[in-house]
């Protein structure tokens, strides 16, 4: 009897695997009637997703004209001037779920930070960007996130938890 190979034994089993620990940032991975696209239109605000294996790794932008359901039109704003780049509909996210992707990583790392050291506070700023690159954010969200988190009144305000996290839902999503 010939050996079967794992892939054929158990199809899809790997590619669940890769998947499991990481959250699911391109739109080209959902099923076609999912997809974000579908439900995005001219002048909607999006993140073109620059590295697809971290959270929060995106310039901001918006759509600027749908030529087909793959390819779209996205104005980006740089240091000199807005420039328009033609993307595939794969690579860019609506500007709510990049936020709340990025909203996901920064209360799971607080959880586990609560957990193990007691409170956030307990730890230096580079240490908690650490924590958020390690959890897989993007190096330059985690360190905004880490600004925002200086600009609450821990042991003052009323739930300090909420009030960072709106404080970077409001960079993220408002942004553009």
């Amino acid at each position: 009897m010939p050996v079967q190979s794992q892939r054929s034994q158990s199809p899809g089993k790997n590619r669940r695997e890769f998947f499991r620990g990481l959250n699911v940032k391109r739109a080209g991975l959902l099923p076609r009637h999912q997809q974000p696209l579908n439900r995005m239109k001219i002048a909607d605000r999006v993140y073109l997703i620059t590295d697809q294996l971290q959270t929060g790794a995106g310039i901001p932008g918006v759509i600027r004209a749908m030529e087909d359901d793959s390819m779209v039109e996205v104005a980006v704003e740089f240091t000199h001037g807005t420039k328009i780049l033609k993307v595939r509909s794969c690579d860019i996210l609506p500007s709510n779920l990049y936020t709340h992707s990025i909203l996901n990583v920064v209360y799971q790392t607080y959880e586990e930070i609560e957990r193990d050291c007691g409170s956030i506070l307990n730890l230096k700023a580079g240490t908690v960007v650490q924590k958020l690159t390690d959890h897989g954010l993007a190096l330059q969200s985690a360190r905004q996130c880490v600004d925002f988190l200086d600009e609450v009144d821990w042991y003052r305000a009323q739930l300090p938890l909420r009030q960072w996290l709106k404080r970077i839902q409001r960079f993220y999503h408002d942004k553009l």
